[in-house]
């Protein structure tokens, strides 16, 4: 069965998410201000805040049964982990010993996140 204009339409909008919270993590590695440094992260925890409710609240349980249930129990403990992290970079400050640490890791977190749920495989047919 072919997807809906819908479905399509959601798949590409956290698509461009992904595209966009990669591109401000890749502007925090470069930048040098410790302002331009908080204002960046500020704008990565909220997108990902937003990003992993949908994800939680509507795409993921559209998707139970669709792909593997382990793949999909995985997505949620990484969403936990990045949550952990985000946290703990909004309770902090850039001149903050682990900040700039913080940060790499949760963007590491999100590239690997990203990566299996852009080519994860549907469950197949039984």
């Amino acid at each position: 069965m072919p997807k809906s204009k819908n479905a399509l339409d959601a798949i590409d909008l956290l698509k461009a998410d992904h595209r966009g919270v990669e591109d401000l993590f890749a502007k925090f590695e470069k930048a040098s201000r410790k302002e331009q440094k908080q204002k960046l992260a500020a704008q990565i925890c909220a997108i990902l805040v937003i990003h992993s409710t949908i994800e939680e609240e509507i795409f993921y349980p559209a998707c139970r049964g669709k792909i593997d249930d382990d793949l999909s129990n995985e997505a949620y403990v990484e969403h936990d982990g990045a949550k952990v992290l985000i946290a703990e970079i909004a309770a902090s400050k850039p001149a903050d010993q682990f900040y700039d640490a913080r940060v790499k890791v949760l963007a590491e977190m999100i590239k690997h996140h990203v990566k299996e749920e852009e080519t994860r495989r549907p469950v197949r047919p039984g």
